[in-house]
């Protein structure tokens, strides 16, 4: 750090989310709010008054970030923007951060215009699923806000490909920066024990393990038929699925279907997901769309070997036949012999267990991606900011 940066005053950054539930995109800003270095930082957070938005109020209240509230501007974004406006006025600050949980929320991309109205010098934004095509996609205020936009953060290659070819996005704003995660503290020998216990795991058997949200495109239902094909694989082995949502009836009944019943465990959502995974013996996450998903780098901070959808972004975490397995999504008889190769070699499990969790460390750690978020926030001229003050 030099000496005229450490003598500059923190810089003032507003996180803004729409939040309409808790997700990995809620769970970046979360992240970078517990790693940016305050000396460095002030920060402050923008999020609707809705239910959806509790538990993302609640983790940014707990590292110390004053939230203030807006509604959603929506298909009604025109006439909010004075709101909007004021809003951002009367918090202040020097950059804005717009979290964009999906690439064509047209309604929520006017933010960026009503902060850089209000004195922002400047608008950061990141795209987390970009290769979503939105019914309205060619109507064109994504486009016009993002003139307001100075730099656009995605995790992947590929999506930044779809923010230019799909989206109109400049490529020349568009940076791409890895997703980080925190690595879980490992359970001791009897809490490990304990909570396969509470999962109905036997002691001989192996834990097939996915944490996911309980909706289609996380592909559970491609995962119970894979496992079907696997009713008789020795060694035995149980799948535990962490997760909550509206998939999970059908779940319940696909698997009485399946004749495997009493190899599922769906566990329900658990506080402590990232540190229950090194309960499991291996991970497995089937998604019909990913960008670059947190629970798989959370897999690989726990040493396990992982199986994944070669789907958007997935193969640019999954190194294949290094740190895992890629099978193409939706291919569930190539699932299986990805599954039931892992089952039958131990010596093959810890191997990819081990250079998962180097590659994590060299690439996917939480404080090295607000790093280089940090930096981004920091390149703004200093006229800018004596103007936003």
């Amino acid at each position: 750090m030099s000496g005229a940066e450490t003598l500059s005053p923190p810089l003032r950054v507003t996180l803004y989310s729409d939040a309409l539930y808790f997700g990995g995109a809620e769970m970046y800003l979360a992240l970078l709010a517990e790693h940016l270095d305050r000396e460095r930082f002030t920060l402050t957070a923008v999020l609707p008054p809705d239910p959806g938005a509790e538990r993302l109020r609640a983790l940014l209240t707990a590292q110390g970030v004053r939230v203030h509230e807006l509604e959603r501007p929506g298909f009604s974004w025109l006439p909010r923007l004075p709101r909007m406006v004021r809003r951002f006025r009367a918090v202040g600050g020097d950059v804005l951060h717009l979290n964009l949980p999906s690439s064509y929320d047209a309604g929520v991309s006017s933010v960026a215009w009503a902060a850089r109205e209000a004195g922002y010098a400047r608008v950061v934004s990141t795209e987390h699923l970009p290769m979503i095509e939105r019914k309205y996609r060619k109507f064109p205020t994504k486009v016009f806000f993002s003139h307001w936009i100075d730099r656009i953060i995605v995790m992947t290659r590929q999506n930044r490909d779809f923010l230019v070819d799909l989206h109109g996005m400049d490529f020349e704003k568009i940076r791409i920066i890895d997703n980080g995660v925190n690595a879980a503290a490992p359970f001791s020998a009897e809490e490990r024990a304990a909570r396969r216990s509470s999962w109905g795991v036997g002691s001989d058997d192996l834990v097939v393990g996915n944490v996911a949200a309980l909706t289609r495109r996380k592909g559970q239902h491609l995962l119970l038929e894979a496992c079907a094909q696997l009713r008789d694989h020795q060694p035995a082995w149980r799948l535990v699925i962490i997760g909550e949502g509206e998939e999970r009836t059908q779940l319940e009944s696909q698997a009485r279907q399946l004749g495997i019943s009493d190899r599922l465990c769906l566990a329900g959502p658990a506080a402590d997901a990232a540190r229950a995974m090194h309960a499991f013996d291996l991970f497995v996450l089937p998604s019909l769309v990913e960008s670059m998903p947190l629970t798989l780098l959370e897999a690989m901070a726990a040493g396990l070997p992982c199986v994944g959808s070669a789907v958007f972004g997935v193969p640019e975490v999954i190194d294949p036949e290094q740190t895992g397995l890629l099978v193409p999504a939706g291919d569930t008889a190539g699932l299986a012999r990805a599954l039931g190769r892992l089952l039958s070699d131990p010596d093959l499990r810890a191997r990819f267990g081990r250079a998962g969790r180097e590659r994590f460390d060299r690439r996917f750690r939480a404080d090295a991606m607000s790093a280089r978020v940090a930096d981004l926030y920091r390149d703004v001229e200093p006229a800018q900011l004596g103007g936003a003050r």
